[in-house]
């Protein structure tokens, strides 16, 4: 009974006209506007880290391990990035050519007194490169002065530096925290929460005291449990199918990364539609104006969205300053931060906490609904 109600709802849902606007073509339009109006300098943000072009050359008869560190630089993590991306040159002549040409921003020179970094300008590229060079002397100095007072524990050393790769592994710049992805930010947030309106709209059809239908359904011998249940989880569905539409037509039609690792990405989106599914369910039993199950959830979701930063990209930090505890009760603001700190910083003690303050927003307006919808009797149908 529930998957089949399950499938009803759903394929209610997707033929209302409305959801197909709102839900899923106006997030792409509104997109489609913000690339427009400022995509070119999210991809050309001076602040923006890349990927390092850099050269290496090795005068020397054998690397004494620099090389191997380069290498794992280079590999690309989950979202395709890198820190560096070597060419390896046979003579410093060839270096300096390419250096000169633009193809490189510097060069890595070992010899048998040690690494040389070789960059004409200061700036993002000259401090990455003396920081691995740096790191790499830090590691090798340890294990050199092992070697000379405790050579019985050289073994041991080496194996606990090989373990600590924290020199070899990537470090998240925030290569796409430019202040304007956060308006892309906001507009997940603001199509997460359009999701209010799909269960706000489900209960006006499944309580007798709003539609002829709600009568209907209310007679039947099917669980009120089970039929909502059955709703969220069609409503979830669609919204999460919503969101996913958007952020690939983001990510590799409009080329903006958005900086998130996909699964993470759907993992923030599917608590952001069930964030919205859940406060439009409790909207839904508090008010009893099938007028009301309209506005409120459209101006909750858009007065959430305009302290999230949509409409202005500086309100949120404003409120931050003045008023941080709007920014934790607010969800579009939650799901913007989430995002923000996710990209820039990676997972942290930040984006974890606002996760579970999403979590339990969820669940509270879950309790609520379950409370109020279990209450309302009717004297006859």
């Amino acid at each position: 009974m529930f998957l089949r109600i399950f499938s009803y709802k759903v394929k209610e849902l997707t033929r209302q006209t409305w959801l197909v606007g709102w839900n899923f073509l106006f997030p792409l339009v509104l997109a489609t506007a913000f690339y427009m109006g400022f995509g070119n300098m999210i991809k050309n943000d001076p602040d923006t880290f890349a990927t390092v072009e850099t050269g290496y050359v090795l005068e020397i008869t054998q690397s004494k391990g620099f090389e191997q560190v380069l290498e794992e630089l280079s590999k690309a993590d989950d979202e395709g990035f890198a820190v560096i991306s070597v060419h390896t040159y046979a003579s410093v002549e060839e270096a300096v050519n390419d250096m000169n040409s633009g193809i490189i921003s510097g060069f890595f020179k070992e010899t048998e007194d040690g690494i040389e970094t070789i960059i004409p300008v200061n700036g993002y590229d000259a401090t990455v490169m003396n920081e691995i060079v740096r790191e790499y002397n830090n590691y090798t100095d340890v294990i050199t002065q092992v070697a000379q007072d405790h050579p019985e524990k050289l073994a041991e050393a080496i194996e606990m530096i090989s373990s600590d790769s924290n020199y070899i592994s990537e470090y998240n710049f925030g290569n796409n925290t430019s202040q304007y992805i956060q308006y892309f930010y906001a507009l997940l947030a603001m199509t997460s929460l359009f999701s209010s309106w799909i269960s706000s709209n489900m209960l006006e059809g499944m309580c007798a005291n709003l539609s002829e239908q709600g009568k209907r359904v209310e007679c039947a011998p099917t669980s009120k449990f089970i039929n909502i249940s059955a709703g969220i989880l069609a409503g979830l569905l669609i919204q999460l199918v919503s969101n996913i539409i958007v952020v690939v037509y983001i990510q590799y039609i409009l080329k903006i990364n958005l900086g998130v690792p996909l699964s993470t990405m759907i993992a923030l989106c599917t608590i952001g539609s069930g964030l919205g599914i859940s406060s439009g369910t409790l909207m839904g039993s508090i008010f009893k104006d099938p007028r009301l199950l309209v506005t409120v959830p459209l101006c909750f979701t858009m007065t959430c969205s305009f302290f999230s930063g949509l409409m202005w990209g500086q309100i949120k930090q404003l409120i931050q300053y003045h008023c941080p505890i709007i920014n934790k009760i607010n969800p579009a603001a939650l799901f913007t931060d989430a995002m923000y700190v996710r990209a820039t910083y990676g997972d942290t003690y930040v984006f974890r906490q606002d996760v579970t303050i999403m979590c339990i927003m969820i669940l509270g307006c879950l309790f609520f609904s379950a409370l109020f919808l279990r209450r309302r009797r009717y004297v006859s149908l």
